[in-house]
């Protein structure tokens, strides 16, 4: 009797272990480095992919450093600026969000598409970091609720420098595409 006990124990517990959803990688994160306009995301010392970013252009538009987490995906958002509702971007191409809204847990700041496709690279937004529309589908894609989002200023290096003449190709031929 008492070995069917435990038999049946370890049963439920094989079985609890089991069930239990597979928890994201603690080590997979998302890194912005303010300095060189760029967001990596990182698995543990990997880079799993880079995305040239506009950052806020200072003062009170400065995008803030620290770490944070995305609190929601909110795809075709309308966007809240200066008294006025913004439609979706696919209806009303003056809306700054982009394509998609990722809000992390700093109320009014998250990553977003842009409708600004030469921002990419400069200090262009209001405190959020923004990108190409299609780039923040594919973030969005490979991105999770609870994902911590580090926002740093890095080093003011000449790299940075030569990043933004890097950029500005990667945002014209964004611009060129068929697919954006």
């Amino acid at each position: 009797m008492y070995m069917k006990k435990i038999t049946i124990f370890l049963l439920v517990v094989v079985f609890v272990v089991i069930s239990i959803p597979v928890v994201k990688s603690s080590e997979r994160n998302i890194v912005v480095d303010k300095s060189l306009h760029v967001l990596f995301v990182k698995n543990g010392q990997s880079i799993e992919e880079v995305i040239p970013v506009s950052i806020g252009s200072g003062g009170e538009n400065e995008t803030p450093t620290g770490v944070f987490h995305l609190v929601n995906k909110v795809p075709d958002p309308k966007w809240y600026f200066g008294g006025k509702v913004y439609q979706p971007f696919r209806e009303d191409k003056e809306n700054g969000l982009g394509v998609f809204w990722l809000p992390i847990n700093l109320p009014s700041y998250g990553l977003h598409g842009t409708n600004e496709p030469f921002s990419p690279g400069f200090n262009k937004s209001h405190g959020c970091v923004r990108m190409q529309n299609g780039d923040v589908l594919k973030l969005a894609a490979i991105s999770y609720v609870g994902e911590v989002v580090e926002l740093r200023e890095g080093e003011n290096t000449s790299m940075g420098e030569h990043l933004k003449g890097i950029i500005t190709l990667y945002n014209i031929n964004y611009v060129l595409s068929k697919d954006n």
